[in-house]
Protein backbone atom coordinates (compact mmCIF):
# COMPACT_ATOMS: atom_id res chain seq x y z
CA UNK A 1 0.00 0.00 0.00
CA UNK A 2 1.59 3.21 -0.79
CA UNK A 3 2.22 5.59 1.97
CA UNK A 4 1.45 9.79 1.42
CA UNK A 5 2.37 12.44 3.44
CA UNK A 6 0.23 15.45 4.07
CA UNK A 7 1.78 18.54 5.11
CA UNK A 8 -0.23 21.37 6.19
CA UNK A 9 1.46 24.21 3.49
CA UNK A 10 2.98 27.69 4.59
CA UNK A 11 0.14 29.90 3.76
CA UNK A 12 1.90 32.44 0.56
CA UNK A 13 0.57 35.87 0.15
CA UNK A 14 2.10 38.34 -2.03
CA UNK A 15 1.67 41.36 -1.06
CA UNK A 16 2.79 45.54 -2.44
CA UNK A 17 2.97 47.93 0.20
CA UNK A 18 0.61 50.64 -1.61
CA UNK A 19 1.91 54.13 -0.20
CA UNK A 20 5.47 54.47 -1.45
CA UNK A 21 5.63 55.37 -4.63
CA UNK A 22 8.19 57.51 -6.99
CA UNK A 23 9.68 59.01 -9.55
CA UNK A 24 12.23 61.39 -10.64
CA UNK A 25 11.06 65.15 -10.80
CA UNK A 26 14.41 66.71 -11.46
CA UNK A 27 15.43 65.69 -13.95
CA UNK A 28 12.01 64.95 -14.92
CA UNK A 29 11.11 61.92 -15.35
CA UNK A 30 8.99 60.47 -18.76
CA UNK A 31 6.15 59.60 -16.74
CA UNK A 32 6.37 62.26 -14.53
CA UNK A 33 6.32 65.01 -17.44
CA UNK A 34 3.09 62.79 -19.43
CA UNK A 35 1.12 63.30 -15.83
CA UNK A 36 2.19 66.96 -15.68
CA UNK A 37 1.37 67.52 -19.44
CA UNK A 38 -2.07 66.01 -18.43
CA UNK A 39 -2.58 62.22 -20.08
CA UNK A 40 -5.79 63.64 -21.45
CA UNK A 41 -4.41 66.13 -23.87
CA UNK A 42 -0.81 65.43 -24.33
CA UNK A 43 1.48 68.41 -25.04
CA UNK A 44 3.68 66.83 -27.45
CA UNK A 45 4.57 64.20 -29.49
CA UNK A 46 6.29 61.66 -28.02
CA UNK A 47 3.99 61.57 -24.69
CA UNK A 48 0.56 61.17 -26.99
CA UNK A 49 2.47 58.34 -28.58
CA UNK A 50 3.07 57.00 -25.31
CA UNK A 51 -0.20 57.53 -24.62
CA UNK A 52 -1.56 55.71 -27.45
CA UNK A 53 0.19 53.12 -27.07
CA UNK A 54 -0.31 52.16 -23.08
CA UNK A 55 -3.52 54.19 -22.38
CA UNK A 56 -3.69 56.77 -19.96
CA UNK A 57 -4.28 55.29 -16.85
CA UNK A 58 -0.40 54.45 -16.61
CA UNK A 59 0.32 58.04 -16.64
CA UNK A 60 -1.75 59.08 -13.79
CA UNK A 61 -0.24 56.14 -12.28
CA UNK A 62 2.93 58.09 -12.82
CA UNK A 63 4.84 56.71 -9.72
CA UNK A 64 4.46 53.27 -9.89
CA UNK A 65 6.61 52.18 -12.52
CA UNK A 66 8.05 49.38 -10.33
CA UNK A 67 9.18 45.53 -9.97
CA UNK A 68 9.02 43.22 -6.83
CA UNK A 69 12.86 41.93 -6.68
CA UNK A 70 13.31 40.23 -3.75
CA UNK A 71 17.24 39.45 -4.75
CA UNK A 72 17.85 42.64 -5.14
CA UNK A 73 22.02 43.30 -4.26
CA UNK A 74 23.14 47.11 -4.04
CA UNK A 75 26.11 45.78 -5.54
CA UNK A 76 24.84 44.33 -8.64
CA UNK A 77 22.63 45.05 -11.37
CA UNK A 78 22.46 41.72 -12.29
CA UNK A 79 19.16 41.46 -10.13
CA UNK A 80 17.33 43.86 -12.46
CA UNK A 81 18.45 42.56 -15.65
CA UNK A 82 17.44 39.18 -14.97
CA UNK A 83 13.41 40.36 -14.27
CA UNK A 84 13.66 43.16 -16.83
CA UNK A 85 14.43 42.64 -20.38
CA UNK A 86 16.40 44.79 -22.63
CA UNK A 87 15.14 47.31 -24.49
CA UNK A 88 12.02 47.63 -21.60
CA UNK A 89 13.98 49.52 -19.11
CA UNK A 90 12.01 52.91 -19.04
CA UNK A 91 8.89 50.30 -18.73
CA UNK A 92 10.31 48.62 -16.27
CA UNK A 93 9.46 45.29 -18.03
CA UNK A 94 5.74 46.42 -17.60
CA UNK A 95 3.05 46.07 -20.36
CA UNK A 96 1.13 49.41 -18.34
CA UNK A 97 4.23 50.95 -19.41
CA UNK A 98 5.00 49.86 -22.46
CA UNK A 99 4.76 53.61 -23.75
CA UNK A 100 7.71 54.79 -22.14
CA UNK A 101 10.06 51.95 -24.34
CA UNK A 102 8.91 53.86 -27.21
CA UNK A 103 12.24 54.73 -29.40
CA UNK A 104 12.12 58.00 -30.65
CA UNK A 105 14.76 60.65 -30.32
CA UNK A 106 11.88 64.23 -29.81
CA UNK A 107 11.43 63.11 -25.88
CA UNK A 108 11.55 66.19 -24.26
CA UNK A 109 14.92 66.68 -21.96
CA UNK A 110 15.96 68.57 -19.15
CA UNK A 111 19.09 70.97 -20.05
CA UNK A 112 21.81 69.34 -17.76
CA UNK A 113 25.76 69.96 -17.90
CA UNK A 114 28.74 68.19 -16.78
CA UNK A 115 29.76 68.12 -12.99
CA UNK A 116 27.59 67.78 -10.24
CA UNK A 117 23.67 67.84 -10.44
CA UNK A 118 20.98 67.98 -7.95
CA UNK A 119 18.41 65.04 -7.82
CA UNK A 120 15.25 65.56 -6.51
CA UNK A 121 13.13 61.77 -6.33
CA UNK A 122 9.80 62.64 -5.53
CA UNK A 123 8.87 59.70 -3.42
CA UNK A 124 5.01 60.27 -3.45
CA UNK A 125 4.89 58.58 0.44
CA UNK A 126 8.81 57.94 1.17
CA UNK A 127 9.72 54.87 2.45
CA UNK A 128 12.67 53.74 4.44
CA UNK A 129 15.10 51.92 4.98
CA UNK A 130 15.56 52.39 1.15
CA UNK A 131 18.60 53.15 -1.34
CA UNK A 132 19.07 54.50 -4.87
CA UNK A 133 20.96 53.41 -8.31
CA UNK A 134 21.60 56.13 -10.60
CA UNK A 135 23.00 55.35 -14.17
CA UNK A 136 23.81 57.76 -16.85
CA UNK A 137 23.64 56.32 -20.75
CA UNK A 138 27.35 55.43 -22.24
CA UNK A 139 29.77 58.49 -24.59
CA UNK A 140 28.42 56.52 -27.52
CA UNK A 141 24.59 56.01 -26.76
CA UNK A 142 22.03 58.17 -28.91
CA UNK A 143 18.08 58.07 -28.63
CA UNK A 144 17.38 56.39 -31.52
CA UNK A 145 18.97 53.36 -30.19
CA UNK A 146 16.96 51.16 -27.71
CA UNK A 147 18.09 51.37 -24.00
CA UNK A 148 19.63 48.47 -22.74
CA UNK A 149 21.33 47.25 -19.95
CA UNK A 150 24.95 47.64 -21.21
CA UNK A 151 24.25 50.93 -22.13
CA UNK A 152 24.28 52.06 -18.51
CA UNK A 153 27.12 53.49 -16.48
CA UNK A 154 27.45 53.61 -12.56
CA UNK A 155 26.92 57.53 -11.07
CA UNK A 156 28.68 57.96 -7.84
CA UNK A 157 26.79 59.92 -5.22
CA UNK A 158 23.29 58.09 -4.08
CA UNK A 159 25.49 57.04 -0.96
CA UNK A 160 24.84 60.54 0.24
CA UNK A 161 20.50 61.00 -0.02
CA UNK A 162 19.04 63.35 2.20
CA UNK A 163 15.26 63.07 2.72
CA UNK A 164 13.23 66.62 2.77
CA UNK A 165 9.87 65.62 3.22
CA UNK A 166 8.31 63.68 0.40
CA UNK A 167 11.36 64.14 -1.40
CA UNK A 168 15.22 62.32 -1.72
CA UNK A 169 18.10 64.47 -2.53
CA UNK A 170 21.04 63.68 -3.73
CA UNK A 171 24.01 64.80 -6.36
CA UNK A 172 25.50 63.24 -9.14
CA UNK A 173 28.34 64.06 -10.85
CA UNK A 174 27.51 63.63 -14.82
CA UNK A 175 30.40 62.87 -16.80
CA UNK A 176 31.77 64.49 -20.11
CA UNK A 177 28.57 63.84 -22.80
CA UNK A 178 27.09 65.74 -25.79
CA UNK A 179 23.56 65.70 -26.54
CA UNK A 180 20.50 63.66 -25.70
CA UNK A 181 21.38 60.94 -22.89
CA UNK A 182 19.15 59.05 -20.13
CA UNK A 183 19.27 59.52 -16.50
CA UNK A 184 18.21 56.24 -15.22
CA UNK A 185 17.47 55.96 -11.24
CA UNK A 186 16.15 52.55 -9.84
CA UNK A 187 14.63 53.15 -6.07
CA UNK A 188 14.93 50.29 -4.32
CA UNK A 189 13.19 48.99 -0.82
CA UNK A 190 14.85 47.39 1.80
CA UNK A 191 12.27 44.64 2.42
CA UNK A 192 11.23 41.49 1.67
CA UNK A 193 9.22 41.76 -0.98
CA UNK A 194 12.59 44.19 -2.88
CA UNK A 195 9.72 46.86 -3.94
CA UNK A 196 11.52 48.80 -6.77
CA UNK A 197 10.86 51.95 -8.73
CA UNK A 198 12.68 52.56 -11.86
CA UNK A 199 12.63 56.24 -13.42
CA UNK A 200 13.54 57.14 -16.79
CA UNK A 201 14.71 60.90 -17.64
CA UNK A 202 16.36 62.33 -20.68
CA UNK A 203 18.48 65.13 -20.37
CA UNK A 204 20.57 67.16 -22.80
CA UNK A 205 24.02 68.21 -22.45
CA UNK A 206 24.17 70.29 -25.71
CA UNK A 207 27.45 70.73 -27.22
CA UNK A 208 29.27 69.88 -23.44
CA UNK A 209 30.53 73.02 -22.67
CA UNK A 210 28.12 74.36 -20.36
CA UNK A 211 29.10 75.44 -17.10
CA UNK A 212 26.90 74.66 -14.10
CA UNK A 213 23.63 73.40 -13.32
CA UNK A 214 20.13 74.67 -12.54
CA UNK A 215 20.12 75.86 -8.81
CA UNK A 216 23.41 76.27 -8.52
CA UNK A 217 24.01 73.11 -7.46
CA UNK A 218 21.55 73.50 -4.79
CA UNK A 219 18.66 71.42 -5.92
CA UNK A 220 16.06 73.63 -4.81
CA UNK A 221 11.98 72.42 -4.90
CA UNK A 222 11.56 75.29 -7.41
CA UNK A 223 13.11 73.82 -10.00
CA UNK A 224 10.34 70.96 -10.22
CA UNK A 225 7.99 72.42 -12.47
CA UNK A 226 4.18 73.29 -10.88
CA UNK A 227 2.25 70.49 -10.27
CA UNK A 228 -0.02 68.90 -8.23
CA UNK A 229 1.27 68.03 -4.70
CA UNK A 230 -1.35 66.37 -3.46
CA UNK A 231 -1.20 62.65 -1.57
CA UNK A 232 -4.34 61.49 0.26
CA UNK A 233 -6.34 58.19 0.50
CA UNK A 234 -9.70 57.20 0.30
CA UNK A 235 -11.26 54.77 2.63
CA UNK A 236 -14.75 53.03 1.61
CA UNK A 237 -16.48 51.18 4.11
CA UNK A 238 -20.62 50.29 4.30
CA UNK A 239 -22.48 51.13 6.50
CA UNK A 240 -25.71 49.77 6.25
CA UNK A 241 -26.78 46.46 4.01
CA UNK A 242 -30.73 45.38 4.17
CA UNK A 243 -29.36 42.69 1.13
CA UNK A 244 -31.50 45.05 -1.38
CA UNK A 245 -29.09 47.66 -1.08
CA UNK A 246 -26.93 49.56 1.03
CA UNK A 247 -25.50 52.64 2.46
CA UNK A 248 -21.85 53.65 2.25
CA UNK A 249 -19.25 56.37 3.39
CA UNK A 250 -16.17 57.60 1.78
CA UNK A 251 -13.69 59.40 3.55
CA UNK A 252 -10.80 61.31 1.97
CA UNK A 253 -8.04 61.84 4.60
CA UNK A 254 -4.83 64.32 3.11
CA UNK A 255 -1.51 62.78 3.70
CA UNK A 256 0.43 66.07 2.51
CA UNK A 257 1.76 68.96 3.43
CA UNK A 258 -0.59 71.89 2.20
CA UNK A 259 -4.61 71.94 2.38
CA UNK A 260 -6.60 70.13 -0.61
CA UNK A 261 -9.05 73.04 -1.64
CA UNK A 262 -11.98 72.39 -3.87
CA UNK A 263 -11.75 68.55 -3.83
CA UNK A 264 -13.32 66.86 -6.65
CA UNK A 265 -12.91 63.06 -6.98
CA UNK A 266 -13.55 60.33 -9.65
CA UNK A 267 -13.71 56.59 -8.78
CA UNK A 268 -15.42 53.39 -10.41
CA UNK A 269 -17.69 50.91 -9.06
CA UNK A 270 -19.57 47.91 -9.46
CA UNK A 271 -23.18 48.52 -8.05
CA UNK A 272 -25.42 51.50 -9.23
CA UNK A 273 -25.52 54.29 -6.75
CA UNK A 274 -28.39 56.67 -6.84
CA UNK A 275 -27.82 59.37 -4.39
CA UNK A 276 -25.02 60.86 -2.52
CA UNK A 277 -25.08 63.40 0.80
CA UNK A 278 -22.45 65.32 1.73
CA UNK A 279 -21.08 65.41 -2.17
CA UNK A 280 -22.57 66.40 -5.32
CA UNK A 281 -22.96 64.02 -8.18
CA UNK A 282 -21.34 66.45 -11.30
CA UNK A 283 -20.76 63.15 -13.83
CA UNK A 284 -21.57 59.56 -14.21
CA UNK A 285 -20.66 57.82 -17.28
CA UNK A 286 -21.71 54.24 -16.67
CA UNK A 287 -20.44 53.05 -13.32
CA UNK A 288 -17.62 55.99 -13.54
CA UNK A 289 -18.57 58.49 -11.02
CA UNK A 290 -17.46 62.14 -10.54
CA UNK A 291 -18.49 63.95 -7.34
CA UNK A 292 -17.11 66.98 -5.61
CA UNK A 293 -17.80 69.02 -2.19
CA UNK A 294 -20.82 70.50 -1.18
CA UNK A 295 -19.27 74.20 -0.34
CA UNK A 296 -19.24 74.23 3.02
CA UNK A 297 -16.29 70.99 2.99
CA UNK A 298 -14.58 72.13 0.33
CA UNK A 299 -10.66 72.31 2.13
CA UNK A 300 -9.18 69.21 3.66
CA UNK A 301 -7.43 70.46 6.15
CA UNK A 302 -2.74 68.86 6.18
CA UNK A 303 -3.77 65.52 8.35
CA UNK A 304 -7.89 66.58 8.22
CA UNK A 305 -10.33 64.15 6.26
CA UNK A 306 -14.21 65.20 4.75
CA UNK A 307 -16.45 62.18 4.63
CA UNK A 308 -19.74 62.00 2.05
CA UNK A 309 -22.29 58.82 2.09
CA UNK A 310 -24.60 57.29 -0.71
CA UNK A 311 -27.10 54.79 -1.29
CA UNK A 312 -26.60 52.20 -3.62
CA UNK A 313 -27.70 48.42 -4.83
CA UNK A 314 -27.58 45.66 -4.25
CA UNK A 315 -26.34 44.98 -1.27
CA UNK A 316 -25.66 41.51 0.21
CA UNK A 317 -21.61 42.48 0.33
CA UNK A 318 -19.27 41.68 2.50
CA UNK A 319 -17.16 44.93 1.26
CA UNK A 320 -16.85 47.49 -2.00
CA UNK A 321 -14.02 47.41 -3.71
CA UNK A 322 -14.16 51.24 -6.07
CA UNK A 323 -11.34 51.46 -8.18
CA UNK A 324 -9.21 53.91 -10.59
CA UNK A 325 -10.17 57.00 -7.80
CA UNK A 326 -8.88 60.36 -9.33
CA UNK A 327 -8.47 62.95 -7.36
CA UNK A 328 -8.41 66.78 -8.32
CA UNK A 329 -6.53 65.05 -11.26
CA UNK A 330 -4.18 63.47 -9.24
CA UNK A 331 -4.54 59.11 -8.77
CA UNK A 332 -4.99 57.57 -5.13
CA UNK A 333 -5.47 54.66 -4.00
CA UNK A 334 -8.58 53.50 -2.07
CA UNK A 335 -8.96 51.08 1.55
CA UNK A 336 -11.67 49.03 1.84
CA UNK A 337 -13.07 47.41 5.18
CA UNK A 338 -14.03 44.26 5.08
CA UNK A 339 -15.41 41.57 7.63
CA UNK A 340 -13.27 39.92 10.43
CA UNK A 341 -10.12 38.21 8.25
CA UNK A 342 -10.79 34.99 8.78
CA UNK A 343 -7.69 32.45 10.16
CA UNK A 344 -6.32 30.77 6.76
CA UNK A 345 -6.27 26.90 7.57
CA UNK A 346 -5.91 24.38 4.73
CA UNK A 347 -7.98 21.23 6.01
CA UNK A 348 -6.73 17.53 4.64
CA UNK A 349 -8.57 14.44 4.94
CA UNK A 350 -8.24 11.12 3.44
CA UNK A 351 -11.25 8.91 2.37
CA UNK A 352 -10.47 5.23 2.90
CA UNK A 353 -12.12 2.32 0.60
CA UNK A 354 -13.34 -0.68 2.62
CA UNK A 355 -9.72 -2.45 2.22
CA UNK A 356 -8.18 0.49 4.43
CA UNK A 357 -6.56 1.68 0.88
CA UNK A 358 -6.55 5.47 0.74
CA UNK A 359 -8.80 6.30 -2.22
CA UNK A 360 -8.79 10.03 -2.23
CA UNK A 361 -7.37 13.31 -0.67
CA UNK A 362 -10.07 16.05 0.41
CA UNK A 363 -9.18 19.73 0.83
CA UNK A 364 -10.53 22.82 1.56
CA UNK A 365 -9.62 26.28 2.77
CA UNK A 366 -11.28 29.84 3.31
CA UNK A 367 -11.19 32.44 0.46
CA UNK A 368 -11.28 36.28 0.64
CA UNK A 369 -13.75 38.43 -1.68
CA UNK A 370 -11.52 39.84 -4.62
CA UNK A 371 -8.67 37.56 -4.01
CA UNK A 372 -7.67 34.43 -6.56
CA UNK A 373 -6.40 30.88 -5.34
CA UNK A 374 -3.84 28.20 -7.31
CA UNK A 375 -3.79 24.51 -5.83
CA UNK A 376 -0.21 23.11 -6.37
CA UNK A 377 1.17 19.42 -5.57
CA UNK A 378 4.72 18.41 -5.03
CA UNK A 379 6.52 15.05 -4.63
CA UNK A 380 9.56 16.50 -2.81
CA UNK A 381 8.97 20.01 -1.61
CA UNK A 382 11.43 21.60 -4.01
CA UNK A 383 9.41 21.60 -7.35
CA UNK A 384 5.35 22.26 -7.49
CA UNK A 385 2.99 21.80 -10.14
CA UNK A 386 0.30 23.95 -10.57
CA UNK A 387 -2.72 21.49 -10.31
CA UNK A 388 -5.73 24.18 -10.29
CA UNK A 389 -5.75 27.54 -11.10
CA UNK A 390 -7.64 31.22 -11.21
CA UNK A 391 -10.21 30.38 -8.20
CA UNK A 392 -11.80 33.10 -7.25
CA UNK A 393 -12.48 33.90 -4.00
CA UNK A 394 -15.98 34.52 -2.98
CA UNK A 395 -15.64 34.52 1.00
CA UNK A 396 -16.55 31.09 1.76
CA UNK A 397 -14.92 27.67 2.00
CA UNK A 398 -13.46 25.83 -0.98
CA UNK A 399 -13.62 22.60 -1.12
CA UNK A 400 -11.67 19.77 -3.43
CA UNK A 401 -11.35 16.25 -3.96
CA UNK A 402 -7.89 14.46 -5.60
CA UNK A 403 -7.88 11.41 -6.64
CA UNK A 404 -4.24 9.76 -5.42
CA UNK A 405 -3.73 7.99 -8.37
CA UNK A 406 -0.96 10.11 -10.25
CA UNK A 407 -0.75 12.55 -7.69
CA UNK A 408 1.81 13.82 -5.68
CA UNK A 409 1.77 13.56 -2.39
CA UNK A 410 1.88 16.98 -0.83
CA UNK A 411 -0.03 20.26 -1.30
CA UNK A 412 -0.34 23.63 -0.80
CA UNK A 413 -2.43 26.95 -1.47
CA UNK A 414 -1.32 29.95 -2.75
CA UNK A 415 -3.63 33.60 -2.80
CA UNK A 416 -2.70 36.07 -5.08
Amino acid sequence: MNFFIIILPTYILFITNVFSHGSAGDPVSRSYLIFQENPESPKNAASAAAIETAGTQAFYDWHEVSQLVPRYDPESIEPYRSIIPDNQLAGAGRQKYSGLDIVRSDWPTTSVNPGPYPVIFDAWVPHDPSYFLAFITRVNWTPDQPLKWDDLELLSGTNRVIRDGHYYRFTVDFPNRIGHHILYVIWQRIDPAGEAFFSTSDIDFGDGKGIGNPGNGVGGIDNIPDIKDIRAEVDFSIQNDWNSGFTGEAEITNLGDYPINSWELEFEIEQDISSFWNAELIKREGNRYTVRHSGWNQSIPVGGSVKFGFSAMPGNLKSIFPSHLILNGVSLQTHSHEEQHQLFEINISATLMPSGVIDQFNLSFPTKVGSSYAIQSSSDLNHWETIESGIDGNGDIIKRQFSVVGKNGFYRVNQK
